[in-house]
């Protein structure tokens, strides 16, 4: 039986830097504020079983926990990935 996944949709506060890369410093989920504390990396990866159009996907330190959140340019939208329930 294969694992299904569902898109988790965020909001984001991001800034342009000078070098024009986009650079996410907060997100917001179900009424709590999270600090971005670092980027660990960056990539254009789509991640599994999700529909999308070429996303960015930030690998972040949030709360001492490391965590992949995806940038679609496209819709101009920030997502998660969760296992869907069954």
């Amino acid at each position: 039986m294969s694992v299904r996944f569902t898109r988790v949709p965020l909001s984001v506060e991001a800034v342009f830097a000078t070098d024009g890369r986009l650079k996410p410093k907060k997100l917001f989920f179900d009424g709590v504020t999270y600090p971005i504390e670092r980027i660990i990396s960056l990539h254009r990866r789509r991640p599994p079983g999700i529909a999308c159009i070429a996303p960015l996907e930030y690998v972040v330190m949030i709360g001492g926990k490391t965590k992949m959140i995806y940038y679609e340019a496209e819709s101009g939208t920030w997502f998660s990935v969760k296992e869907a329930e069954k």
